[in-house]
């Protein structure tokens, strides 16, 4: 199987209605703290670190007649574990992710599009970097403990065309709001290879930097 990165791609709406320093003209500026796994759970579950990366977005609004720029940080860690599975010929690859991303809030109401995202929709933002991915489909799920929180994680599979060849995949995602962001970690793995007490290792090793 042909290597494939995992890259969760990060869309934030920053609705700015009220916001004074906004309508006098100032740039905006939020940022997230990084979210990574621990030495521990990544040597536990096998797993090597690719990249830790910050992500930063600038991002113009218009409010009152006038337009505004909003630069938003996010950072985003990547995972992966190289597998041998018999009979396939390839080696596919394991990957995990972590993602964190400011929230904000208006009158009480989260505007950041990640805290109203459902898995699913989690899921198929995070399944558009594969080739040919179809029938995502939920197909269970667990409780875990992330960030000191007892959060669902949904399970998912679906089917992945790499180099030719259609795969199907185990999908993993959790979510918690942790500080002042929201905190989302992915796993993905093919679905012959059963890695969902890895995934959960990984989960729960995950830190972030309130």
């Amino acid at each position: 199987m042909r290597r494939k990165s995992l890259t969760v791609a990060v869309l934030v709406v920053v609705l700015t209605s009220g916001c004074v320093g906004f309508l006098l003209g100032d740039t905006l500026a939020f940022s997230a703290s990084k979210a990574t796994v621990s030495d521990a759970a990544l040597s536990d579950a096998g797993y090597e670190q690719k990249r830790v990366d910050k992500v930063v977005e600038n991002r113009t609004f218009e409010a009152g007649g006038q337009s505004r720029k909003v630069k938003v940080t996010n950072w985003v860690a990547e995972y992966e574990k190289g597998l041998s599975v018999e009979g396939t010929g390839q080696k596919p690859v394991a990957s995990f992710a972590t993602l964190s991303s400011p929230r904000f809030e208006i009158a009480g109401e989260s505007v950041n599009p990640l805290a109203r995202y459902s898995d699913r929709k989690l899921v198929e933002k995070f399944v558009q970097r594969y080739e040919g991915v179809k029938d995502v489909r939920k197909v269970g799920g667990r409780n875990a403990t992330m960030l000191g929180k007892e959060t669902s994680v949904s399970k998912f599979e679906a089917t992945a065309t790499v180099a030719g060849r259609e795969v199907d995949v185990t999908i993993h995602v959790a979510k918690v709001e942790h500080g002042d962001d929201v905190v989302v970690a992915m796993g993905v793995y093919p679905s012959l290879v059963d890695m969902e007490d890895d995934v959960f290792r990984l989960i729960e090793g995950v830190q972030h930097e309130s």
